[in-house]
């Protein structure tokens, strides 16, 4: 079972040791430095104030804490949100296409948005391909969008539409 529950002060630390402890989960999410313990905290407490983001923290096995995900620059005029989410454990057991699912369900069927959308780094073409199942569509290339190990990266951007979505929320294959 996988569910969504809000992010607190309780998910924090848990995350802060992913990011430290994990190269790759950082390039996936383009963060360029490892992050201390302080300075994810206050980030946190930050982003947990933004009334234009709703964050999540991943739940398996009805407790477990094993990724984050949300949305961020909500956009209720205009119908519209910036989609993120990571695993920090838990991999290829269908957590975060359950997770996914969860989340677009909140963006439309709740929020009542059109259109979520996403950024991809050049070298995460796992998270490419996941998004590509999910339904969404390629919008385009932001060159040289990044930096990691001191070179220049484009991002893929995608989105999904509201009713690019099969019954019950499933996401339709193109």
């Amino acid at each position: 079972m996988v569910q969504l529950v809000r992010m607190a002060e309780e998910h924090v630390d848990r995350t802060w040791n992913w990011l430290a402890q994990s190269t790759e989960l950082r390039a996936q999410i383009d963060s360029l430095d490892v992050p201390s313990l302080d300075g994810n905290r206050r980030y946190w407490q930050q982003k947990l104030q933004d009334k234009s983001r709703e964050d999540y923290a991943i739940l398996a096995d009805a407790s477990r804490h094993v990724g984050n995900c949300g949305l961020v620059a909500i956009d209720a005029r205009r119908k519209k949100a910036e989609l993120w989410i990571y695993l920090g454990e838990t991999y290829g057991r269908g957590v975060g296409a359950k997770a996914l699912r969860l989340l677009l369900s909140r963006a439309f069927d709740e929020l009542k948005l059109r259109r979520v959308y996403i950024r991809v780094v050049a070298t995460n073409q796992r998270a490419l391909a996941f998004y590509l199942r999910a339904g969404f569509k390629i919008e385009g290339c932001a060159r040289s969008d990044t930096i990691q190990d001191g070179k220049s990266l484009d991002s893929t951007l995608l989105s999904i539409l509201s009713d690019e979505r099969g019954p019950a929320g499933r996401e339709r294959k193109a």
